[in-house]
């Protein structure tokens, strides 16, 4: 079983895929009830580590890879004391002190959800769960080409579900059938997007990690 994991308004989406190929999803509060059945591989769209005195190479590196046109969909992740600041101004400060930008409302919006991450992968360190990025794993399955278009737009979503079903032709009804039973206010369709490319990427034998010197299975890496 491979999974792919993406935060959302009512928790995480995560996109499983079983040993038949078959895809699902399902909608959890927290890691916490990730599944208790054995898995192989399992990639989230969310940092696992923090910065420390410089930003992450890994992030550098994926925004080198996807170029100036689409490297602004890799965040930077902030310092740790931002990460665990009280409110957004002390952590606009703090990431200030320590890594000399600030930090954007967006970044800061995504900090409960590094928390819980980190939290869960010191707790369960040997659960295989590993980083990885949406935008990195569509960019290698288009040839080495970003995907410039916004994946929240109907563009964006056509160009990604094109990717999609060019490695399972049923997996766009799955998605479709994914967004008729939930609710927007849960749940979007660029979740589910990009969870599923991240569950088709865990079941690859072709996986990528970056930088380049990095394995599969390190941490510190970004997995695509």
């Amino acid at each position: 079983m491979y999974l792919g994991l993406d935060g959302c308004r009512s928790g995480w989406l995560v996109a499983t895929i079983d040993g038949e190929k078959r895809l699902s999803h399902s909608l959890i509060p927290s890691l916490n009830e990730l599944p208790r059945v054995p898995v192989q591989l399992a990639l989230i769209d969310i940092p696992l580590e923090c910065a420390d005195h410089i930003y992450r190479p890994c992030e550098i590196s994926a925004r080198a890879i996807l170029g100036p046109k689409k490297s602004a969909s890799v965040f930077l992740t902030p310092h740790r004391s931002a990460v665990y600041a009280n409110d957004y101004a002390e952590a606009n400060r703090l990431n200030k002190l320590h890594l000399g930008k600030g930090l954007s409302i967006q970044t800061w919006n995504i900090c409960n959800k590094i928390k819980e991450a980190i939290n869960f992968v010191a707790v369960h360190p040997s659960y295989p769960l590993f980083e990885a990025h949406p935008e990195l794993c569509f960019h290698f399955l288009n040839q080495g080409q970003p995907l410039l278009s916004k994946k929240a737009s109907p563009e964006g979503a056509a160009d990604r579900l094109k990717i999609i079903a060019a490695h399972d032709k049923d997996y766009p009804n799955v998605i479709a059938e994914t967004m008729r039973i939930t609710k927007r206010k849960d749940l979007k369709l660029d979740d589910i997007l990009d969870a599923t490319i991240l569950a088709i990427r865990a079941s690859a034998e072709d996986l990528r990690a970056t930088p380049a010197h990095k394995r599969v299975g390190d941490r510190a890496a970004i997995l695509y």
